[in-house]
């Protein structure tokens, strides 16, 4: 059985709620990774991923309209979406989070792509696999997604720190937003202000949650942390 969850994406500068990113999440004790790698090993990478982005249109029903919502697919699916009879209506912003490990050849068309869907482009976990410089470069996203790798190693690592500055360059010379993933102590909340990240997710703030959890979720998560969540 498959379900959806949503996890808070944050404004930094503003302290408010940006949106969510839906991801999917399997009830047979694997992980979303294994179960997404399989599929493509085994040629059915883009069936998979099409039916987890039907499956999170009508889980993000029940999300206020005003909020983003991004969601995960390879260059193929991204693709086979914008082709399909599927529509990202219903909400004021989508976007489409290209995966790290989605070859560049079958991802160059995205930013098209994301244009004809009338959604915005992220290239999510930079640092790893295909989610490079180059393709920064390349496909002019919207917003850059660090992998959470690049900010739990940064303080320790002088070659992350070097790959985190290269790619953070590559998103100010595109016109790209950056978001930090994997958030989660107050140390990477001052990490992510001193390099002027404009988002943040990670468990600092929340971990996905259903969205039947989400109301009480985010009214806690602006008492704790002041951040506002209006709508909720």
């Amino acid at each position: 059985m498959v379900k959806f969850v949503f996890q808070p994406l944050i404004d930094l500068r503003n302290k408010t709620l940006l949106g969510f990113e839906a991801l999917t999440r399997f009830d047979d004790g694997r992980g979303p990774q294994e179960h997404f790698s399989e599929a493509r090993a085994d040629g059915r990478i883009v069936e998979l991923e099409l039916e987890a982005i039907k499956g999170i249109l009508d889980a993000s029903r029940r999300l206020p309209d005003e909020y983003l919502v991004t969601l995960n697919a390879s260059g193929p699916t991204i693709e086979a979406f914008a082709a399909s009879a599927m529509k990202l209506d219903g909400r004021l912003v989508w976007g489409l989070e290209l995966n790290e490990e989605s070859e560049p050849c079958s991802s160059g068309r995205a930013r098209q792509y994301a244009d004809t869907l009338g959604c915005l482009l992220l290239i999510d976990d930079a640092g790893v696999a295909y989610a490079n410089r180059e393709r920064i470069e390349c496909l002019h996203p919207d917003i850059v997604k660090l992998d959470r790798s690049m900010i739990i190693n940064y303080e320790s690592s002088a070659e992350v720190r070097g790959m985190v500055a290269n790619l953070l360059e590559a998103a100010r010379e595109t016109g790209a937003r950056t978001l930090a993933e994997g958030v989660e102590t107050p140390e990477h909340i001052e990490l992510v202000d001193r390099l002027g990240f404009s988002y943040a997710q990670g468990f600092y703030y929340s971990r996905g949650l259903p969205a039947a959890e989400l109301a009480d979720a985010m009214r806690e998560l602006n008492r704790r942390v002041g951040i506002d969540t209006p709508g909720f």
